[in-house]
């Protein structure tokens, strides 16, 4: 026996193999063909799990069925153009979907990978290949593209400013809010980064400049406000949290999701504003004067004095020009308070014609001198019809061994004995 001609036992091995491998191919979803070119589409070879598709083999053999009834109608016109061209082409392989139609009149995706084996002179006499059914995945592709659009529809669409940019600040994808709210374009923004719109002090920048990165993986997912510039020098304020959707040094990506709360934070402040704010003053109120003394006495910040003052001749204004000039006399005395106290100081207006004043790191010395400036204020309205006139008195807290209670007792005592009548005696 010549040596390398293959005995019996090697073609019975080789044959089993074929076997073996046509076993597998009948139980897969993958259709083996052979299809000779010319009138028709004669079917030379065609695997059993044709019937995957409710077809047999015999009905492609004897011609009952044509390859371009399997095709669906829509697609046969662009099938046969397709295929035609390649063939046309002198190409050895061919890759294409389409969809099919099912003897039950189910219509299936599938995929067509074809061969061709040509005459001498170039000529295709026979297509083989595969078929294989690709439903499921053409349904997950359409299912996915059509999530992916709804999701750019909502990315687009929302109410909320939605952006992207890297670990550098630069914009990567802005929304149509985002454009809106700042008022810069798409376009515009995908110039700039997120750093040119926000309001910060020129160390803030230099921070985030330098580890913007770093500073949103401290804070992600926390709820946060920033102010930014609009490109019309408009001040607004955003709430809302950034994500790190890519956390790489080299190629993070950063999403920032923001409402527009510029309205709400004014009406807030100015809620604020109203609770803690005498409206005929715009001083303090008796509650924030409340809360003020009982923070200094918690902190111990020692020495703090108050000074409690009464008006006086309040009543005898009303009484002889009326309200009106009684609130203007209660406004002036508000003015005089102001220019006399320093900025630190808490003024308030505790009840008609009181007034009360917190004043932190103040010994007793300097209230007593703050005292003196408005006696002093006062008497620079002389020439008025109405004259601005307050009894004073102040008390000091050097420790704790007195109470914000005993505090109000000195003050309040000192400031009776500043009363006209008083002084009189």
């Amino acid at each position: 026996m010549p040596k390398n001609e293959p005995c019996f036992n090697d073609i019975s091995v080789y044959n089993e193999k074929l076997r073996q491998a046509y076993d597998i191919i009948e139980k897969s979803s993958i259709v083996v063909f052979e299809w000779s070119i010319g009138p028709g589409i004669p079917v030379k070879y065609l695997t059993d799990n044709i019937s995957n598709y409710g077809y047999k083999t015999e009905d492609f053999y004897s011609g009952k069925i044509d390859y371009w009834d399997f095709v669906h109608k829509a697609d046969v016109e662009s099938t046969k153009i397709a295929v035609y061209e390649k063939r046309a082409s002198a190409a050895k392989e061919f890759k294409h979907t389409y969809r099919v139609v099912c003897k039950d009149g189910a219509i299936r995706w599938v995929e067509e990978w074809t061969l061709w084996e040509r005459d001498s002179d170039g000529n295709p006499i026979a297509e083989k290949g595969i078929i294989r059914d690709i439903t499921e995945q053409v349904e997950t592709a359409e299912k996915l593209k059509l999530s992916e659009e709804r999701y750019r529809k909502l990315f687009e669409n929302a109410c909320a400013l939605i952006c992207t940019f890297d670990n550098n600040g630069r914009f990567t994808s802005i929304n149509n809010a985002c454009a809106g709210i700042t008022g810069y374009s798409k376009y515009e923004l995908l110039k700039m980064n997120i750093l040119d719109l926000l309001l910060l002090s020129k160390e803030n920048k230099r921070i985030l400049t330098n580890d913007l990165i770093n500073f949103v993986r401290e804070i992600q997912n926390d709820s946060i406000e920033l102010t930014i510039l609009t490109k019309n020098k408009a001040e607004v304020i955003l709430e809302g949290r950034l994500l790190i959707i890519n956390d790489s040094d080299s190629d993070a990506e950063i999403q920032a999701v923001f409402q527009d709360v510029t309205l709400r934070k004014e009406a807030e402040n100015k809620i604020f504003h109203l609770s803690y704010h005498d409206k005929l003053t715009d001083l303090y109120n008796r509650a924030y004067f409340d809360e003020t003394l009982e923070k200094m006495d918690k902190t111990e910040e020692y020495p703090y004095s108050l000074i409690i003052g009464d008006m006086n001749g309040l009543k005898s204004t009303n009484d002889l020009f009326g309200h009106k000039a009684g609130d203007r006399l209660i406004q002036m005395m508000a003015e005089i308070l102001r220019a006399s106290c320093r900025k630190s100081d808490v003024i308030s207006r505790i009840g008609g014609d009181e007034f009360a004043v917190v004043l932190p790191k103040c010994s007793s010395k300097e209230a007593r001198n703050i005292c003196n400036r408005i006696k002093k204020l006062c008497l620079t309205y002389e020439n008025d019809m109405i004259k601005p006139d307050i009894a004073l008195g102040f008390g000091t807290k050097e420790n704790n061994s007195k109470s914000n209670d005993d505090l109000i007792l000195e003050a309040d005592r000192k400031m009776y004995l500043d009363k006209p009548y008083v002084r009189s005696i």
